[in-house]
């Protein structure tokens, strides 16, 4: 099967520790996900490695469901989330600056494409669609870490 990437970086102004705490937390997580990510139910855990969660998004008015389990093959600074049903896998990767006040966030998200022309279709549709989706969510990272405003007032559901 082939698959694709899409990936987006950006220097967050905050500790390693803080942006660590947001992207693990699917308390805090929930606060600055972009609108297309509409709700996210905890299964296991809900915070960190071992955590089950289900997401369900919609985009361009197409929903899905992904239920994501959380490991760390770098504890404090690779976390994955992965969906194996639907060949999903995002990781997200923090690097400390040298100063320790400022966090460079890599996220990568790697699907599983479809064959043929409509493989070729989705991957040059969606993924500007999501890299998009993606700038929005760690800008609102950002904006909640250096504001302590949550970028999206919802409920987790848990």
């Amino acid at each position: 099967m082939k698959t694709y990437q899409v990936s987006v970086s950006r220097r967050i102004d905050a500790p390693l520790e803080a942006v660590y705490r947001v992207v693990t937390d699917m308390k805090e997580h929930l606060g600055i996900l972009p609108k297309q990510f509409e709700t996210i139910e905890v299964l296991q855990g809900g915070s960190g490695p071992g955590t089950v969660f289900r997401l369900k998004m919609n985009v361009m008015g197409v929903r899905s469901s992904l239920q994501m389990t959380v490991t760390e093959p770098e504890p404090g600074r690779v976390i994955r989330e992965r969906d194996d049903k639907a060949g999903v896998t995002t990781t997200w990767t923090l690097e400390p600056s040298g100063d320790g006040r400022h966090c460079d966030l890599h996220l990568t998200t790697e699907f599983t494409s479809r064959p043929g022309l409509a493989g070729t279709v989705e991957r040059l549709f969606s993924s500007p669609i999501v890299r998009s989706i993606y700038r929005r969510e760690l800008r609102n990272i950002q904006v909640y870490l250096t504001t302590g405003l949550p970028a999206r007032k919802d409920t987790l559901s848990s």
